[in-house]
Order: C-alpha cells, then structure tokens, then sequence
C-alpha cells in the first residue's frame, strides 16, 4: 500500500513529503533549510561538488539524512529542465524500490525550488543507522575468504542486485560505495543507495545487467578473491526466473572468470588514469587557482592563501642555508616546512624543480614537466592504493617552454623513517630474536612492495633506499614511496628495469642488510614467478653486475 503525500511551500522551495511525517520535517527540517547545517548536532557527512550529505537529529531521538544538491549554472539550467533533478530521480526511484522489496535508504521528502529553470533541490531519508560501506564492512567485521559469514554476505548481495534487475531497475553506479551494511556479521543487512542515476525498463537489456554487475565487482576487488566473484555470479543467475542473462550463457560454456577478470583488469586501469587525471582539474577533491601569477593545483582541504607565505619560508630556508635545507642541487631543491591547516600544525616537504636551463625548457616542450609529472606520479601512486608522501600542492609559474617557476609541496614522512636510515638505526651490530625478527619483516614488506609495483606495470626510476619509507602498522611494516617524479605507469616493467629497480636499492642499503636478507628479499620479490625463483643465481649476477656498474660510474677520478 502507498504511503499517503502532502505537498507545501517552505524555506522557498516546493516539498512533497510522507504525510506521516511530514509535520515533523516541515518543522524541523523544511523551515531551517537554508541554516540546517549550523544547528547543534548536525554532522557534514559528504560534500562535493554535486551534493552535500548531512545527518540531522531530531527532537524525537532518531535521526534522518538531508542531501542538498548544487545546481551549477548554466549547463544544470538547461540539463534540468529535459531531465529530472538528482533530488526528484532519487525521490521516485527509492519509493519504488521500496515498494518492490529492494532494501534502500527510503526518502521521506524531497524539494525543488524552480522557476524558468531549477535553481535549488533536497531530499530528506531514513537514516541506515550504524551502517558503513560494504568493503568497510567487510574489513572490519568478517575474516578471510574462509569465513562462512563473507560468502553469506556476498550470496545476500547476489540475490538483491538480481531481484533488483528482475523488477526492471539497472542502477548504474553500483559499487561498494553505494551498498550500506549494518548489523552483527551473523546477520547483516545490506542496503543499495545513491539512486539518482537508476534506470528502469519493463526488461534491462543483457548489456546493462552485465555492466551493473561488472562495476559492482570491480569496486569489491581488493575485498573478494576470483572463486568469491565467480560464486556471486552463481548465485545471482540461480536467483533469476526461467529466462536466463549473460552469466547464464558464461557459465554454460565454463568462461565466466575467464571473460570477468580481464574485465575488471581493463575497469581497473580506466579507473587508475580516470582518477590520476583528476588532480589537474578542478573535482571534489582538487581545486585549480591562479594568484600572484601562479597557476595552483591544491587539495581542497590546503587554504591557498597559506601558500605563498609557505614558498617565501623555503626560498629564504634556501638563503641562509638554514637547518631545514633537505638538498640544494641544480635541478631541485628541497626544504622541510611548516603548514598549518585548521589550526593544526603539519611539517612538510616543499621541492623546487629548477626550470631555468635552456635544456629543461626544451624539454618540457616534448613531454610534462617534472613538477607536473612528480604531481601526478604521487597521486597515481594513491589512487592504485600504493603508500606514498600525499602530495597537497602543485604550484607553477608558466608552462612548456615558457615555465620558469614550479613547486610541489608534499607530506613530509620523517626522515628518522627513511628505509637506509632505519635500516642502520636498528639493525647494525649483534641483534636479539625481536631485532631479527623486525629486520625480516622489513625486508619481506619492501620485496613485496617491489614485486606489486611491477606486477601493476609501475615503474620508479629512481628505487634507492633513501626514497623508501618505513611506518610502523599493527598488520606490520608498511613502506611509503617518496621521490616519486620518475614514476611511469601502465607499462609492462621489463626484465632490464627491474634488474636496475633491484640494482638501485641493493646498492643504496646499508652493510647490515646481509646476504642472507638479499636471498630473503629476492625469494620473497619472486614468490608469484616459479621460473624467475628458479633463476635466481642468474638474477643475483646481473643485479651485482648492475650494482658494480652503479658503483663505478659513480666514483669520481682522483686528480
């Protein structure tokens, strides 16, 4: 049975609401729209430059969820007034999935405030109570791929999206991001959320359930193995009617996986470069700025105005040759700086990319600069969930051959974690059974972090211990990259490069890091490639070879 509808005029724009509660949000949500998010209590829980998500408490004790959508100009005037606003396509979609039996976050209200053209528009929802996001839930509730209670979930879920399908809705934007779990891991819910770009038809086509289903998977990669998606599908095309799908006819013929995960693979490196590319645009997460005749690509959580006081701090570092002077060479320079955002005080890295020859100009001609390509590399590195020093700002005077000034300003890890310096700090001379055991932890956590830089085809050309940082975990060592303006991406990492990748660090680690550690290092580097362990004397002596060669072109004649 429908839920009765009211509709009524407040804060200037027109509501449609539950009747049932509809005084309730008239009162304490409608009227106060325009200063909602100023009350006590009220929590920010997203914003970006779509929509802003708040949980409003109320006076009865329970809580519900406001989203106000922005409406940005002329391409929304024009878009809004063909096509529904996000606030009325989630407002009839949620109903309807409710009313179909599919678990969703059901809106309560929902406005619009129009004129020729939209101009403004919110909804209002249940609130999901102590609900997180699937892979979160995953993570912090259930063990490995063992554990009954994760194929429980995984099968819950299968049966959602396929009843969901059937009902005729393809959502669209289905990832883990947009399925809530609540509840004790021996009974979770699951909730599909985030419905303004659901579709809906008598029949979805086979293409759309296949790419519904595709994203979902893809989002779920770093929290399901192969067997475990393969087994969804299962169970998703077990749920269905009589008539079957595209992973009907896979797995008659027995190709599922081997369809899916070349799939996921390509949806992965669309992703990684999407994401990559996103940090010289203006996005949720990054702003682009011009001041003082700088070009300023910043995270939007780093207030501009605190960088040029920030930029004259490190050249006058630079000056006086002053105790935060990191390296002053030709090409770049680095400085250990203070930032203070929100009142908190942050130490960070400001490093000068010297622009000013006539070669680098030349250069950056024919390819990114190497502040531009550092700035990049950095959050490349983030996005394909790789440790690395968070880069804040990219600042450039000029571009191409016209550049003359750059900076990129970055979190600054702490040179007492430096791998060569750790390396040395706590494990020279006669060690104890937790020494050794904390140097083979360390050496494991760094071959595995060049064997998955490999395997993802990411390549850093300048792989020295003094650009690897070492931060302690409970799950272990955890190694951070910095340095990073010789990283390259989406490239199968040859035989040669990963010889000079293993040349640069063995050459760059202390004594104290033993032959028996190398051995460790490389056993551990080569797990996943029986044919390369096996050929480990031969690799041992080309890396030797290329360390001599690193040695000697190194040394400088004597006079």
């Amino acid at each position: 049975m429908r839920a009765e509808l009211v509709e009524f005029e407040a804060s200037g724009l027109s509501w449609r609401a539950e009747s049932a509660p509809s005084e309730t949000i008239r009162r304490e949500i409608s009227d106060r729209l325009m200063s909602i998010e100023t009350l006590a209590g009220v929590e920010v829980l997203k914003r970006n430059l779509v929509r802003t998500v708040l949980r409003v408490p109320l006076a009865s004790g329970g809580r519900v969820i406001v989203k106000r959508y922005a409406v940005r100009g002329l391409r929304d005037w024009i878009k809004y007034t063909f096509v529904p606003s996000r606030a009325k396509a989630e407002w009839v979609t949620g109903r309807a999935l409710h009313e179909a039996g599919i678990p969703t976050a059901v809106p309560l209200a929902m406005a619009e405030r129009r004129g020729f053209v939209l101009s403004d528009a919110a909804l209002v929802t249940r609130e999901i109570v102590d609900s997180v996001h699937l892979n979160a839930y995953v993570a912090a509730h259930l063990g490995g791929p063992d554990d009954p209670r994760r194929a429980a979930l995984y099968d819950d879920l299968a049966r959602i999206v396929r009843r969901m399908h059937d009902a005729g809705f393809v959502h669209n934007d289905l990832h883990g991001g947009n399925v809530l779990v609540n509840g004790p891991p021996e009974a979770p819910r699951l909730f599909v959320i985030d419905l303004h770009s659901v579709s809906r038809s008598s029949r979805p086509s086979e293409g759309a359930r296949w790419f519904d289903l595709a994203k979902l998977l893809h989002s779920m990669m770093s929290c399901s193995t192969a067997a475990e998606r393969e087994r969804l599908c299962r169970v998703y095309e077990e749920t269905g009617g009589p008539s079957g799908t595209r992973v009907t006819d896979l797995l008659s013929c027995d190709a599922l996986s081997a369809e899916l995960e070349p799939q996921l693979a390509r949806m992965e490196r669309a992703r990684a470069k999407s994401r990559t590319a996103r940090a010289m645009t203006r996005s949720s997460k990054f702003d682009v700025s011009r001041a003082d005749g700088f070009i300023v690509h910043r995270l939007r959580t780093v207030p501009p105005e605190l960088l040029a006081p920030l930029l004259a701090a490190h050249r006058s570092t630079l000056s006086r040759r002053g105790p935060g002077v990191l390296k002053d060479a030709n090409r770049s320079a680095l400085t250990r700086q203070t930032l203070a955002v929100a009142g908190v005080a942050r130490s960070v890295i400001v490093k000068e990319f010297r622009c000013g020859s006539v070669t680098e100009r030349l250069k950056n001609t024919v390819r990114r600069s190497r502040a531009v390509a550092s700035w990049l590399a950095g959050n490349g590195l983030l996005v394909r969930r790789f440790g690395a020093a968070e880069p804040l700002a990219l600042v450039l005077r000029g571009r191409g051959v016209a550049q003359r000034e750059a900076y990129v300003v970055m979190e600054d890890l702490g040179e007492d974690a430096r791998a060569d310096l750790v390396a040395l700090a706590r494990f020279a001379g006669d060690l104890g059974p937790a020494a050794r055991h904390e140097k083979r932890a360390m050496v494991l956590a760094v071959a595995r972090l060049f064997r998955e830089l490999h395997a993802a085809g990411v390549y850093h050309g300048d792989l020295k211990a003094v650009n690897l940082f070492v931060q302690r975990s409970s799950a272990g060592p955890r190694v951070v990259l910095a340095d990073y303006d010789r990283v390259v991406f989406d490239r199968t990492v040859s035989a040669r490069r990963r010889v000079k990748n293993l040349a640069q660090l063995s050459a760059s680690v202390a004594v104290c890091i033993s032959l028996t550690d190398r051995l460790r290092f490389f056993r551990e580097y080569a797990a996943d490639d029986p044919e390369r362990l096996a050929a480990w004397q031969n690799w041992f002596r080309r890396v030797t070879e290329e360390c001599r060669r690193k040695i000697v072109v190194r040394m400088e004649p004597i006079e």
